[in-house]
């Protein structure tokens, strides 16, 4: 199991403002991280290797329309970006 961090990239605000701008997200938002943090790969997230200037980290759904950015290694997951597709990609 690995540990989900938000880097120093901002994303803390990034999720503050997404939260509030997108009220009843939060049990969604929540259920994905928690799947990150037990297995980055499960289903359910839809995890998948981003190309282009995102070459170095991971794509998942929090819903249909929703995402996050992510990277990671053996200890941690590192929140990068979250918000709709064309947002965030």
């Amino acid at each position: 199991m690995v540990r989900v961090v938000f880097p120093a990239s901002g994303f803390e605000r990034k999720l503050v403002k997404f939260l509030r701008c997108h009220q009843g997200l939060d049990p969604d938002v929540d259920k994905a991280v928690k799947l990150l943090e037990k297995d980055l790969f499960a289903p359910q997230l839809n995890t998948h290797k981003l190309h282009g200037k995102l070459a170095k980290s991971y794509g998942c759904n929090i819903n249909y329309q929703y995402r996050i950015v992510f990277s990671f290694d053996e200890k941690y997951v590192y929140l990068e970006n979250i918000g709709s597709h064309d947002d965030v990609y």
